[in-house]
């Protein structure tokens, strides 16, 4: 079966949200840097965590809470790794961010209007995935049922 390329779910997309979840978190490391093109690019999943009235949970508590959310998870992280390498490597060689171990905030980016409206989606979910991806790494794998 061969895939078909998606432009909805691009590197400039993926540039976007990582930038918008530093914006909140000041560095990711690498593993939490990976789950944010996954959790952005399932338009469900960003209406839900930019709804300013839902409670910011844990990664337990909202895989229990809304279970739909995350069906597909693990082949979403698949079809977002290499997306997301090469966002980290346009952030970084922008300027924007350095890498060192981990993926740390140099400059922060202003998504406005001209971003589009899924942009500015992402960047009002941001502070919720930033506080989803506190949780320790292993539990987030487990609970987002990752296949390594």
């Amino acid at each position: 079966m061969t895939k078909r390329w998606s432009g909805y779910n691009n590197v400039g997309i993926c540039a976007t949200a990582l930038m918008a979840v530093l914006s909140h978190s000041k560095q990711l490391n690498t593993a939490n840097a990976l789950l944010v093109m996954p959790l952005v690019m399932h338009n469900a999943t960003v209406i839900y965590l930019a709804n300013g009235k839902v409670a910011k949970r844990d990664a337990a508590a909202l895989v229990a809470h809304r279970p739909d959310l995350f069906a597909n998870f693990n082949s979403r992280f698949e079809e977002g790794l290499a997306i997301t390498v090469n966002a980290i490597q346009l952030i970084v060689a922008a300027g924007y961010a350095k890498f060192d171990g981990k993926l740390v905030l140099l400059k922060p980016l202003h998504i406005d209007a001209s971003f589009g409206k899924r942009a500015e989606r992402i960047a009002k979910a941001a502070n919720h995935i930033s506080v989803l991806l506190a949780s320790p790494v292993d539990e987030l794998y487990l609970n987002f049922r990752i296949r390594l």
